[in-house]
């Protein structure tokens, strides 16, 4: 018989849901995305947890904790019950959790006696797009593993329409082709893009209003590499999406965007920009609402210096724990500050170390080089690029930007801060930025109270940032955690200057404070961890979150220039 859970009390602001009895309750994730923070293997994906099948299971990595996992319902449902059914590896503490955007989560339902089974958990209280079940603590030596996760919720009064769906045989395609070869899709196949820039899907979808519409790109990509992809509307301006490896061909799960559409009939389209093309796609969902594009709250993940020579096998190595507290933040998206893979960066050190515990996040990273990168006996940088790929390179460049809400990130390459090239295009990139929010990011810091102390090769580039208004640098390079106050390129307090954050202890080897410098807030060595940004439209903040989970420092909350 299933063992029936008691929920926990809500939180104060949560929607309250209808009582049981007044409920239409129904299955709402049978199908539907699911992602999880780990697999054991390609055989046991986070989508067998949600297929309707008592045989086939979703499996994390083996010892490890916490894990997740999640399921994209693909509009916000009130939701009442959830039901967990147990392989053998279990967990003995976990939580429910429920979130609107897959980032800020809230829990509902949580124990510390779980004895595997099935858990029936009723009587719940809440409302969410995403539910996840959050497990802290395994039952067993192995990891977790669920047959079947069922969320039920009612559909009734309140509740998003969740389509309708355009399936891949609807599309009007461009060197792509409706394949069949790779079980999972929902129609009668999938776009199997040709491997070329250019190659396109097309969609012709109606909308009953104008106004904000979440576009749902049902997809899969099994290879090891993200594939990035341009949706445009109308023909008017591209958005850039990319679609990560979600492990195999047959592992099937969603990304999505909001855009703008007219009442009536739209053109959507989506663009292989990569030589690699597109992913395989099995539909696009079209659902009302949503933010407006790039709109809103939400949450980075940072640190530099990272994985030593070690793995998780040695106690002592800690680039493992400061990636399972980057799994505990589910961030929007992953920075890096250099120095990823120590001593030498060699493409094959990637792979042995830095792969097996931020590579997880390879696919939504967006790093920098540091000067390990360049002692690469393969040539500078070689391995660096080898291993991230057009993900560090997405123009060919060691340096980018890229836009979020409205910040605009610029990732730079502190090695060549000499390179008039890049400086010019840091200038060009600046004056064409229409954000409100500036960040930037690098290894080399302009100040620092560590071993290394101030760097010089800095100045030039702070002073472009400071003259165009920017507001956050994030830099590595000494081995520990230290924040500044505003000030500008001088050192001169300023409330109108660029606040800096020292987050170099993402693993490797600490470094004492020896001469602190004007300015600086807050230090700490002997404290690894990672650093935990959350950003509005206005605003920023952080927390450094050590690898025990605690939070070590919190930052004043400032507001863009």
């Amino acid at each position: 018989m299933p063992k029936v859970l008691l929920p926990l009390i809500l939180l104060a602001g949560l929607l309250v849901s209808a009582s049981p009895a007044q409920a239409a309750e129904t299955l709402l994730s049978q199908g539907k995305p699911a992602t999880a923070s780990s697999t054991e293997s390609s055989s046991y994906g986070a989508a067998n947890a949600v297929d309707g099948s008592a045989t086939t299971r979703w499996a994390s990595a083996e010892g490890s904790d916490p894990q997740w996992l999640r399921v994209d319902l693909g509009a916000t449902y009130t939701i009442s019950r959830v039901s967990l059914s147990w392989e053998a590896a279990y967990g003995k503490a976990y939580q429910i959790q429920v979130s609107p955007d897959g980032t800020t989560w809230t829990t509902i339902a949580s124990t510390t006696t779980g004895d595997g089974g099935t858990d029936e958990l009723t009587g719940l209280t809440g409302s969410g797009r995403y539910v996840r079940m959050n497990g802290t603590a395994r039952g067993t030596s192995y990891g977790y593993s669920l047959f079947e996760m069922q969320v039920y919720g009612d559909t009734g009064g309140g509740n998003p329409p969740t389509g309708p769906d355009y399936q891949a045989e609807d599309a009007v395609l461009s060197q792509a082709i409706i394949d069949t070869k790779h079980a999972g899709y929902t129609g009668t196949g999938f776009v199997d893009y040709v491997n070329v820039a250019g190659s396109y899907v097309e969609w012709t979808v109606t909308a009953a209003a104008a106004g904000n519409h979440q576009l749902a790109f049902r997809f899969a990509n099994g290879t090891t590499t993200a594939r990035p992809v341009g949706v445009t509307v109308n023909g008017g301006a591209a958005t850039a999406m990319t679609f990560a490896p979600t492990g195999a061909w047959t592992t099937w799960t969603t990304e999505t965007i909001t855009v703008a559409l007219n009442a009536g009939t739209n053109k959507i389209r989506a663009t292989a920009t990569g030589a690699a093309g597109g992913p395989n796609v099995d539909k696009l969902t079209v659902t009302a609402g949503g933010d407006p594009p790039g709109g809103g709250a939400f949450v980075v993940a940072a640190a530099g210096d990272i994985a030593e020579q070690c793995t998780a096998s040695s106690s002592s190595c800690v680039h493992p724990k400061t990636a399972a507290q980057v799994t505990a933040i589910n961030p929007q998206f992953v920075i890096t500050m250099g120095d990823n893979q120590y001593d030498d960066a060699r493409l094959q050190d990637f792979t042995a170390y830095y792969d097996k515990t931020w590579g997880k996040f390879k696919a939504k990273t967006k790093p920098v080089p540091g000067n390990h990168e360049t002692y690469d006996p393969a040539g500078s940088l070689a391995g660096y690029k080898s291993y991230f790929g057009a993900i560090a390179y997405p123009n060919g460049k060691p340096y980018y930007s890229y836009d979020q809400g409205q910040w605009h990130f610029v990732a730079l390459d502190s090695n060549s801060f000499n390179d008039t090239t890049q400086i010019n295009w840091l200038k060009a990139d600046l004056a064409a930025n229409s954000k409100r929010c500036i960040a930037a990011y690098w290894h080399h810091p302009l100040f620092s109270s560590g071993e290394h102390g101030n760097d010089p090769v800095s100045r030039p580039v702070w002073q472009i940032l400071y003259d165009k208004g920017a507001d956050l640098v994030l830099n590595g390079h000494d081995h520990h955690y230290e924040r500044f106050g505003p000030q500008s390129p001088t050192a001169q307090a300023d409330p109108n200057g660029i606040v800096e954050v020292l987050g170099g202890m993402g693993g490797a080897s600490p470094y004492a404070i020896e001469n602190v410098q004007p300015n600086s807030q807050k230090r700490l060595t002997n404290t690894f961890g990672v650093l935990k940004l959350a950003l509005t439209d206005t605003t920023f903040s952080w927390q450094l979150i050590g690898v025990d989970g605690a939070v070590k420092d919190t930052s004043p909350t400032y507001t863009c220039h």
